[in-house]
């Protein structure tokens, strides 16, 4: 696999990507399993997340991500830990991974006070799947495929692509 520090190096001359809307592309298809994983109580997330409890952290989300992608496709990178910041706002920023043919995705979870957000960190590409054939509807198709199910209409954004293709 080759880096990419980030995701507009991979766009051709002639088209500017911006990353938020790889990272809403992203958000907008594992918003079920943030959901699902939000039905634990928040205490408890920090908890695990303050004492690095890794184990049931993975356990936690895998079993929120096998509802609705295939394999080991999405996981928690086994790093978590609660920001502080002013005002006594906190968050809990966990580590995870997205994995599913030529592209893997390092990204951050952030559970804030009053949002959850999507930060991607890194993009590494297969060396045989072309750069110049790495755009954001391409990415958009390799997670619609990871899923097992198509992303339900109330989470869809303008780039999540309803009718992608699934193996």
């Amino acid at each position: 696999m080759r880096s990419l520090r980030t995701v507009d190096m991979v766009a051709s001359s002639r088209e500017h990507l911006d990353i938020q809307a790889f990272e809403e592309v992203l958000a907008c298809n594992i918003k079920d399993v943030i959901a699902d994983f939000c039905l634990t109580d928040a205490e408890i997330i920090r908890f695990y997340a303050d004492n690095q409890l890794h184990g049931n952290m993975d356990e936690m989300l895998a079993s929120s991500a096998e509802l609705f992608f295939k394999g080991e496709t999405l996981s928690y990178g086994h790093v978590a830990h609660v920001r502080t910041g002013r005002d006594d706002h906190s968050c809990v920023v966990l580590d995870m991974e997205f994995v599913h043919d030529a592209v893997t995705v390092f990204f951050q979870l952030i559970f804030g006070d009053y949002y959850i957000g999507v930060k991607i960190s890194r993009v590494l590409l297969d060396p045989a799947f072309q750069r110049s054939e790495f755009n954001l509807s391409s990415f958009a198709r390799i997670v619609s495929s990871a899923r097992l199910q198509p992303v339900p209409p109330r989470f869809q954004s303008p780039y999540c692509l309803a009718d992608a293709a699934r193996h």
